[in-house]
């Protein structure tokens, strides 16, 4: 769905063994298997033309703040709203993170790439999908009338 609906996504490249000896959430960070879902996700990203862009794991999205860009020097896990001193936002630490992270993406290379360094349209002729236009523009005014069609004879 996520490959289907969206042309950029956006994930981190996490430091799982680190996250792995928080004895309290490692056995769910196993159960999720993030490797192997940002694995597929970059495999079927290639079949719909979408872009996966992986953040770099020292890149600080859950400490910077979306507003002023100030960064922190240290965000607990447990603190689940951002509040930035400099500026006085205050939101949600995941949607902040977002928020940074979509910033960071129009930033990043241009061309999604494989790890065997293909890109997404590579042996493919070309665009995979073309671009989502709206039903406005889809059909002529006169195609798709619902109009009674004019009595014939009459």
């Amino acid at each position: 769905m996520l490959v289907k609906n969206d042309d950029l996504i956006v994930i981190e490249d996490l430091n799982i063994n680190g996250l792995l000896k928080n004895k309290s959430l490692a056995k769910h960070i196993q159960d999720a298997a993030w490797g192997e879902f940002s694995r597929q996700l970059e495999y079927k990203a290639l079949w719909y033309g979408a872009r996966v862009v992986k953040a770099d794991r020292f890149f600080a999205s859950s400490r910077t703040c979306s507003s002023c860009r100030a960064v922190k020097a240290k965000l607990l896990f447990e603190n689940r709203t951002y509040h930035c001193e400099t500026c006085g936002l205050e939101l949600d630490r995941d949607l902040n993170a977002a928020i940074n992270l979509a910033r960071w993406a129009s930033t990043a290379p241009a061309v999604n790439t494989t790890s065997a360094g293909t890109s997404s349209v590579a042996g493919r002729g070309g665009e995979v999908r073309p671009r989502r236009q709206k039903r406005a523009n889809e059909a002529h005014p006169d195609e798709a009338s619902t109009k009674a069609p004019p009595a014939v004879g009459a």
